[in-house]
Formats: C-alpha cells, sequence, structure tokens
C-alpha cells in the first residue's frame, strides 16, 4: 500500500508540474498530458494503481549491466511511470480492459528507454496474466530486433525470475504460461501465423515501408488487450511512413484531427524555433539528462558536431534532440488558421459576389472547391471524395477520418470509386446557384473534359496559369489575410487539416514570389490550392479596376 501512493504520489506530481509549467517540456508532451487528465475525468476510466505497484515492483528485480549504473537496481524516472501508466494501468472501468493498444515513445538515445521497454516486454510475457503470450522484438532487421531482445535475455538471466524462463537460440520461453519472447523482422519467415500480444518496435524512424507493422497489428487480433509499443528516435528521412504517422500524431494532439482513443503517443517533439545548441532545450527534450544521459556526454556530443558540423550537426540534432533535420516548416501556425474562425449567418451570402476556386484532383482523390466571397471574407468550402475511399475500396495511410467529416456534413460523396464528371458539376452549379458568381477560376489539370459542360458559367470560367508568376501574389495574399485574422473558414476541419500540411516554395524575386509545393507538402493541400485560386480570380477583378491587370487568358505583350 505505501508503494501504491509513493507512486501515485509521484505521479500526480509529475503530472502536475508539466501542467503549471513548473517543469519545462515541448508541446506534444504537454498535450499528452493534458490528454491524460482528460482520462482522469472520465468516469468511465480508471488508473490501477495496484498493476503499477506491481510493475514498479518488477522493475526493481532488475539490474543495470552496462556503464556506471552498473549493478544498480532498476527505479522508473518519473516520465516512465506516466508511460507505463498510461500503457498498462489506464482502463475502462465497464470492461476491465486496457484503454490503450498501441504506443508510441519518440525520445532522443541514451534516456534509458530500449532499457524500459524490455522490461515492459518481460513483464508482459511473464507476469501481465494472459494465457500464451507471444511477445515478440520488431526491427527493420533480425540484429536491430535482436538489441532490444538482447537487453531483455540478460535483464532476465541476470534475475530472480530466471528459473521461469527456458533460453534458446531463436529466443525465450515461459513453461508455466506457455509464453514466448523473440526476435522478429522482416527476415523472420511465417509471421502471418503469429498470434501476437506484445510487441516492442525499435527504431521505426528506419523501416521504409508499413508492411511489419501491418503483420504485427493484424497479428494483435486473437488478443483482447494486446501491447503494441513503437520506440524511436527521429531520422533524417521524411519520407518513411515513420515521419508521416508522426505529423498525424500532432495534429491528433492538437485536435486537428479525431484521436485515435486506443493509441498513446508520448512524444519528445521540439518546439517551433527551439535552438539546438541551447542546454534548455536538451533538457526538456531529455528527461533522463543528468540520469543515464550525464551533462558531461551531451556537451562533448555537441563539441563534436559544432567543429565539425555536417553530418555529425545532423546527428546530434536527430539522436540526441528527435529534430528530423529534413522537415519541412508548417507554412502558417494552426493557432493563427484556427483564429480564422467566426460565428456566421449563412443566408447573408444570398447574392452575394463570389469567387470560386477549383482543384479538381485525380479521379479517386479530394476534389475541392473554394467559395470565397470578397464583402465578408467568409470562405465556403466543397469537398468531394468518391464514396469508394470511406468504405474501405481505396483507404490510403492519411490518417484522417473522412467518415467522420462526412458524418459531420464537411465532405460529400461521389458515388462510386472515382470522380464522375457530370455529377460533379451538377453538385458544384447546385451549391453555387444562390449566389452571383463573377469568376470560376480553375487549375487546367483534368478540366478540359469539364469545360464544354459549363453551360451559363462559361462566360466566367477562367483558366489559372499555376506557375509562380500567377500563383503569387494571392498565395501571398492569402498568407497576410489569415496571419491578420481576417478571413473566416467557418470552422471547417478539413481546411484545418490541409493547412497544416501546406509547404511554401519562396523564389528569390520579391516577397510575392511563393507558391505552394504540392510535392513536397505532407499531405492534401486541395483546399488551399483552390482557395488560392478564388483569390486570384478576385485579384484580377480588382486589378482590372485599377487597370493594373494579373494577365491570365494571355501572355504579357508588348508594343
Amino acid at each position: 500500500m505505501e508503494a501504491e501512493t509513493d507512486l501515485r504520489g509521484r505521479l500526480e506530481r509529475y503530472v502536475d508540474e508539466i501542467h503549471t509549467g513548473r517543469l519545462e517540456s515541448c508541446r506534444t508532451i504537454r498535450l499528452a498530458i493534458e490528454r491524460y487528465r482528460r482520462d482522469l475525468d472520465n468516469p468511465d476510466l480508471y488508473v490501477n494503481y495496484t498493476v503499477l505497484a506491481t510493475f514498479d515492483k518488477f522493475c526493481r528485480e532488475f539490474k543495470h549491466y552496462k556503464g556506471p549504473l552498473s549493478g544498480q537496481r532498476f527505479v522508473m524516472a518519473d516520465w516512465q511511470i506516466f508511460v507505463a501508466t498510461n500503457i498498462l494501468c489506464l482502463k475502462y472501468r465497464s470492461t476491465g480492459l486496457r484503454k490503450y493498444r498501441l504506443a508510441d515513445i519518440e525520445i532522443p538515445r541514451k534516456n534509458g528507454k530500449t532499457f524500459f521497454v524490455a522490461i515492459l516486454g518481460l513483464f508482459l510475457f511473464l507476469l501481465d496474466g494472459e494465457s500464451g503470450p507471444e511477445v515478440y522484438t520488431a526491427a527493420v532487421d533480425q540484429a536491430q530486433a535482436r538489441l532490444c531482445y538482447d537487453a531483455a535475455e540478460n535483464l532476465v538471466m541476470r534475475s530472480i525470475f530466471r528459473p521461469m524462463v527456458k533460453k534458446y537460440n531463436w529466443g525465450m520461453t515461459a513453461p508455466g504460461t506457455v509464453g514466448v519472447f523473440k526476435p522478429l523482422s522482416k527476415d523472420t519467415e511465417n509471421k502471418d501465423g503469429l498470434n501476437i500480444f506484445g510487441a516492442i518496435c525499435d527504431e521505426v524512424h528506419a523501416w521504409p515501408n508499413t508492411k511489419m507493422m501491418d503483420v504485427i497489428e493484424t497479428g494483435t487480433g486473437a488478443r483482447s488487450q494486446p501491447v503494441i509499443v513503437r520506440i524511436s528516435t527521429a531520422g533524417i528521412d521524411t519520407s518513411v511512413p515513420y515521419y508521416r504517422d508522426i505529423e498525424a500524431f500532432i495534429n491528433e494532439l492538437e485536435g486537428i484531427i479525431p484521436l485515435e482513443e486506443d493509441h498513446f503517443f508520448f512524444l519528445f517533439t521540439p518546439d517551433k524555433g527551439d535552438d539546438w545548441e541551447d542546454e534548455k532545450v536538451w533538457k526538456k527534450l531529455n528527461p533522463n539528462l543528468g540520469v543515464s544521459l550525464t551533462w558531461d556526454y551531451m556537451r562533448s556530443v555537441y563539441n563534436k558536431a559544432k567543429i565539425r558540423g555536417g553530418s555529425a550537426a545532423f546527428a546530434f540534432q536527430t539522436k540526441n534532440l528527435n529534430m528530423w533535420v529534413d522537415a519541412p516548416e508548417v507554412w502558417i501556425p494552426d493557432e493563427d488558421v484556427v483564429a480564422n474562425n467566426k460565428p456566421f449567418d449563412f443566408s447573408a451570402l444570398d447574392g452575394q459576389d463570389c469567387y470560386v476556386g477549383l482543384d479538381i484532383a485525380s479521379v479517386r482523390d479530394i476534389t475541392a472547391a473554394a467559395l470565397y466571397f470578397p464583402k465578408y471574407k467568409v470562405v465556403k468550402f466543397l469537398f468531394v471524395v468518391p464514396e469508394a475511399k470511406i468504405n474501405g475500396d481505396d483507404i490510403e495511410r492519411s490518417r484522417v477520418d473522412y467518415r467522420l467529416w462526412h458524418e459531420q456534413g464537411w465532405l460529400d460523396l461521389c458515388p462510386g470509386n472515382q470522380l464522375d464528371d457530370d455529377w460533379y458539376l451538377d453538385y458544384l452549379f447546385s451549391h453555387i446557384e444562390p449566389y452571383k458568381v463573377k469568376c470560376i477560376a480553375f487549375d487546367p489539370y483534368r478540366m478540359y473534359g469539364m469545360l464544354p459542360k459549363f453551360g451559363k458559367y462559361a462566360p466566367v470560367a477562367m483558366k489559372y496559369d499555376q506557375t509562380i508568376r500567377y500563383l503569387g501574389p494571392p498565395t501571398f495574399e492569402l498568407e497576410r489575410m489569415v496571419f491578420a485574422h481576417e478571413l473566416n473558414f467557418l470552422d471547417n476541419p478539413v481546411i484545418r487539416w490541409m493547412f497544416r500540411n501546406v509547404v511554401i516554395y519562396r523564389g528569390p524575386n520579391g516577397e510575392t514570389n511563393m507558391r505552394v509545393d504540392k510535392a513536397k507538402s505532407r499531405n492534401k493541400v486541395d483546399g488551399v490550392a483552390a482557395l488560392i485560386d478564388a483569390i486570384g480570380g478576385w485579384l484580377n477583378d480588382e486589378a482590372a479596376a485599377t487597370t493594373k491587370i494579373i494577365y491570365q487568358n494571355h501572355s504579357l505583350r508588348t508594343v
């Protein structure tokens, strides 16, 4: 009972110190703390402190066997108590089952993550109470998969639990629970027959695709409360699936997209503007700095990185500070996008001047129309996807809930598995009918088959050249208006998500020399692109009124 009280006190103090700011941490950790506080307010959730005390006692039976702490018993740091509480002890009252099935921990190296999760895997293997637990350490290759496994094996063979385990070349068994603990990699044969209860996935920033993760997740289907823990540092390749996952996790914590309720995120991610040379930044990103990670080590590695530069600096930033060194910056911060939302009476738009921007996507993707009303600076968006997109026939790993957006009225469905041009034009024209449409500015991609069907809207249809010369002025104006909080996006969650995805290319010749870089953008940006076209059409009319025409239908001519 005393152990439970002590653990609970440390947990509550850690949560309170981060919540109040007495313990400086990064925003993603603060958001994880706020999520936990909300869970505590949920009457159907509770923390089983007895399980926490059991796990803590289990941890203390293992001793460090490397480095300056060798021979000392393992004692969880406060952040590890918080992680263990969420993964093992946060449960539903109605079922008694754990809330989380999947956990992602992104933390710099030398913070004790491998040692900690190795013990977590052993707990699932030996003491969690599951019948026939299959626990695996997984990685991109066999050598990496064995790192965490070897740590677990070395720990258990030096502990009081050694009699419970039989060791083989391929792994360990626990005859008492009919359990198995072994390394797993892409080289392992017969992975599809696994019945996984626990998995420790190591350095997932190096996983080139999702095949291994798909096998692991599908392998837990027969278990009522499996535990999959993914641990990693940052990497240097933002094209890997894990980088897109991290961005999605942050978007979920920020409230940009819906939370996956069975997925726990604990991400020591740098905040915008963090200086990699600032020791205060080192501390907030490395919770074990001064414990398993010494200041002397950090300063030594930093000094080498500073002197050598190049790859040495990149290695320090990624491995010691969790900075994705080639990560593009967010164009407009989410808080500024959110500030462009205000209550509005839609009936006021009837009969008003309206500038439409169209971004017709590939036949199986999001098609966006932005309706800009300059009098009120209101933007109404029309997003359409083929019905198959939310029915599982064409699901991509964009980690957004199209179905929810459809149910909420932010996203409409075109019947079938691809966009039907005739259906879409009927849909579009019915939505813009109440307004005085002054211009329909469109990206010419995929528009040639539609243009002959524009009917009465043909006179206001305008091909909007997608070169930086023409996209620059409206992109700059959009940026200005959003930062000034002049627009009204009507609380549309889809456009909020899309703004988060935008990467901007800025040319060398003037502040308006900019455009959305679709190739480098993180995910879908169709709504932003459509809005830029709409603003371009509006600016074209504004310029025409003062004879300063933005040439759209022909190139600049000289006489």
